[in-house]
């Protein structure tokens, strides 16, 4: 029987082959352009409400943090994407669930032809709590208790997308922002994130196929892996970490069923540098997410 870590080193390398023998294909068309050929900036207030229901299966590189039962999976959403005179607020609706990639706040500082610079503000890491995973989300209390929370990490970057025909490549550079330390210090890093995402029409469906590349500096990734003295007991040592990255392949799918109803699906393979496994909160530093569900567009 396969192991984990041969198992996610296969996904990877099929999600790997499976997007660069697509990328070599062209499925350009009129409809494909136009679907993916920015907004054009405009002064007119414009609006976009997204229901969504989804369920997903979403390991964490922490360790004890589990699902469970069958509401750990549910994903239900309503997203808003608002813009006017330049400042836009959106959610990223190229990739797989809304919900694991978040929404964006911005303003587009110049827009060109084929390229674009924005800023924006975003959450690049999801934060956790030990006491209410371990009370209400089945985590585990001989894993997590004595674990301080650690707040969302979140950065204000500045955006450079560049549109191909049937393709979109972001480049972030983020000044990050987290909580305290241990000490009372405000902690503050530096991310790099990228990703690039092809679009495949066939019938009905729209297939994106995309990878992505993210680095983290040392300070974000101590404050979210690292292990203080105070969060020291017999099993976890104190730990200070080092600066890591985060590998993704994805393929993400939707499908209308009707004028306001769309399918959609997606599965997600993140590898975290081998580093990440160093400390003794981490469980892995694979997962691969994947979700089902259901958007209406309002």
């Amino acid at each position: 029987m396969l192991s984990k870590q041969r198992l996610s080193n296969a996904l990877l390398f099929i999600f790997t082959a499976f997007f660069l023998g697509i990328c070599q294909t062209s499925f350009a068309n009129e409809n494909t352009e136009s679907a993916l050929e920015k907004t054009e900036e405009s002064g007119e207030f414009e609006w976009q409400i997204v229901l969504e229901l989804s369920l997903v299966y979403d390991p964490k590189i922490i360790a004890g943090i589990k699902q469970e039962e069958p509401w750990h999976y549910m994903h239900p959403a309503i997203w808003v994407d608002l813009s006017y005179k330049g400042f836009f607020l959106q959610s990223n609706q190229r990739r797989a669930s809304l919900a694991l990639d978040g929404i964006e706040l911005g303003y587009h500082i110049q827009e060109e032809e084929d390229w674009q610079l924005d800023v924006i503000i975003k959450s690049y890491m999801e934060g956790f709590d030990s006491e209410s995973l371990i009370e209400y989300s089945g985590g585990s209390d001989s894993e997590l208790k004595g674990l301080s929370e650690r707040d969302s990490i979140g950065g204000i970057a500045l955006r450079y997308s560049y549109y191909l025909d049937n393709a979109l490549l972001t480049l972030d550079i983020a000044s990050a922002h987290a909580g305290n330390d241990e000490h009372g210090d405000h902690v503050q890093g530096f991310i790099f994130d990228s990703f690039y995402s092809h679009l495949v029409q066939h019938r009905n469906w729209d297939i994106y196929l995309g990878a992505g590349f993210t680095y983290y500096s040392q300070d974000i990734m101590d404050y979210y892996i690292g292990v203080s003295f105070g969060e020291t007991n017999e099993n976890r040592p104190e730990f200070t970490a080092e600066e890591g990255y985060r590998a993704q392949a994805e393929i993400y799918a939707q499908h209308p069923i009707s004028t306001n109803w769309s399918f959609n699906a997606g599965i997600t393979h993140s590898y975290f540098s081998s580093n990440v496994k160093d400390s003794p909160i981490v469980d892995e530093n694979q997962v691969t997410q994947v979700m089902v569900g259901v958007l209406y567009v309002f």
